[in-house]
């Protein structure tokens, strides 16, 4: 009897050997979050995608029980697909139920996670199918564009292999008979902006010179390659004599660079600010700093719009450009902000004027509309009536607000909830989206996007209302130029649908609104479930090919 239970007992020790050395691995859902101590068992996975096709192909790998240090190598059958390894990002505080950090912590009872935590964010784009120093836990991301025409079911098979043992997996791809409309003038209006500077200082690169425009152009193509389809653009310089000039040779060059990346419309810069700190009742003009109500500061906007209007009549930019005034104008603002911008559009007669405005009280000064998602959801049927009636156009953005239960693009709420923003905006006629941090992380306050994910302060308050984790920025200044994330590809995903969503809702609104409905019902109200997401966007291309 002790020799059978020894045998027992030695049997037992030596399968658990087996299993602690063996690796573990999973194919998981690109729109759910993997963290640092994310574990196979309990995995969002994935095992069956669907797309456009002329759309993207992606899913995360999941990996256990990895050796450290040992070298891990991986491939796919599809050989035109690239690979990024996932870097986990610390997350030391949470979102606030308003929007900034939280003052108290768990007061925001609808964040995906409770800090701290580390979640994989950024995506590292690698060289090679191998990762020659792994941890226990490591997370890939794989992404294929452009599934080939035609190939309506194929399999892609992944095989992983450290030291000995091996792991495949494989993805079920169904390649729909629908094609994506291309970004350009007609894909679903985005806009991320762009920091030229911190490109620079970020890269150790000298401002404007040939290195730092090759890094620019690389920012602006993978914007491009997440569906952005427009960008602010630098024009201005100051003369010695104080007066502001068109900088033509940046200014040419930028617009030559968005012409050959592929972004169609341009923002015209903004031409004003607030005068005295964030906040206050009148606005400045930018580089000369007169206040626009006066004299002077009217002399100097009209100047400036009458350059900017030239440089469209040269250059024949009149569909493309949409003007900025002057940014988050509020409620106390009304009257300074109806001056300022009824001066650049009697000199810029005809062009769209845009600005992030969510005070219903400026009907009538501005064309286009770009309030938080929360406010739109506050004033709907007023910015329903300004389309109606003025002609209008409505916009979104998010930012350091909303907080709490809206969508944002943010580290700790569901990754999800960027990706169903678009399904939201079709919904309800808005046109387009603005996010103001493509990559702003704070140049001043040495902040490292990849150890902080906010900055120390912000505007002079303390740390408790700063901003929220990732709302500086959506891409990573990498080694060699930008790194995307798991949110700029969630939001790619999102404004893929957006297009496919506007063509099913041009022959059924009706019926498209009801789709849309079964996982959001606005923008602070939805279901944050991938696999039905999964099944909608399913029906989405059923319904399109049987059109």
């Amino acid at each position: 009897m002790k020799t059978l239970v020894k045998r027992f007992l030695a049997a037992t020790m030596a399968a658990s050997a087996v299993s602690a050395s063996a690796f573990d691995a999973t194919l998981s859902d690109p729109l759910a979050w993997l963290y640092a101590d994310s574990k196979v068992a309990s995995a969002e996975r994935l095992g069956e995608i669907d797309v456009p096709a002329n759309g993207v192909v992606d899913a995360n790998l999941l990996i256990n029980g990895l050796k450290p240090g040992v070298r891990l190598e991986f491939e796919a059958s599809a050989k035109d697909g690239e690979w990024h390894r996932m870097i986990a990002v610390p997350v030391k505080r949470n979102t606030g139920p308003r929007g900034f950090l939280e003052r108290r912590l768990g007061e925001n009872k609808y964040v995906a996670r409770r800090a701290p935590f580390e979640v994989f964010d950024v995506l590292e784009p690698l060289a090679s199918g191998a990762i020659a120093d792994p941890k226990e836990t490591e997370a890939l991301y794989f992404r294929m564009a452009r599934p080939p025409v035609g190939a309506k079911q194929s399999d892609i098979r992944f095989r992983l292999k450290q030291g000995g043992e091996t792991r495949e997996l494989a993805l079920k791809v169904n390649v729909r008979g629908v094609n994506l409309p291309p970004v350009g003038k007609d894909s679903f209006k985005y806009t991320n902006h762009a920091d030229l500077g911190s490109i620079a200082t970020s890269h150790g690169l000298a401002l404007w010179s040939e290195e730092h425009w090759a890094m620019i152009e690389k920012y602006i193509r993978l914007a491009v390659r997440g569906r952005q389809n427009m960008l602010p653009i630098c024009m201005f310089k100051q003369l010695p004599d104080g007066t502001v000039a068109i900088d033509t040779p940046i200014f040419e060059r930028l617009l030559a660079l968005y012409d050959r990346a592929g972004i169609w419309y341009i923002e015209g810069p903004y031409v004003a600010g607030f005068t005295r700190g964030w906040g206050s009742s009148t606005f400045s003009t930018v580089y000369t700093r007169k206040v626009t109500t006066s004299v002077e500061g009217a002399l100097d906007l009209s100047r400036m719009a009458r350059l900017m209007q030239s440089a469209i009549d040269k250059y024949g930019l009149k569909d493309r450009w949409i003007q900025h005034v002057a940014d988050e104008p509020g409620g106390k603002n009304v009257p300074e902000y109806r001056i300022t911008a009824g001066i650049v559009r009697r000199y810029m007669p005809g062009v769209r004027t845009m600005d992030a405005v969510e005070e219903p009280s400026f009907a009538g000064a501005l064309d286009i509309w770009c309030p938080k998602v929360d406010a739109f959801e506050r004033h709907r049927v007023l910015y329903d009536n300004f389309r109606t009636n003025f002609n209008d156009e409505v916009w979104c953005y998010t930012c350091c607000v909303p907080g709490g239960r809206w969508m944002n693009r943010l580290m700790d709420g569901e990754l999800l909830r960027p990706a169903l923003i678009p399904w939201v905006s079709v919904m309800h006629d808005v046109t387009g989206f603005l996010h103001w941090g493509y990559n702003r992380w704070q140049i001043d306050q040495k902040q490292d996007p990849f150890k902080e994910p906010y900055p120390k302060r912000w505007g002079g308050s303390n740390n408790g209302h700063s901003l929220p984790p990732g709302d500086t920025h959506i891409v990573y200044p990498g080694k060699d130029g930008p790194w995307s994330s798991a949110r700029f590809e969630a939001t790619r995903a999102g404004m893929e649908d957006a297009d496919l969503l506007r063509m099913l809702r041009r022959r059924d609104k009706a019926g498209t609104d009801a789709l849309v409905r079964r996982i959001a019902r606005g923008f602070g109200d939805y279901t944050p479930s991938c696999k039905l997401y999964r099944e909608l966007r399913r029906e989405l291309l059923n319904r399109l090919e049987r059109q």
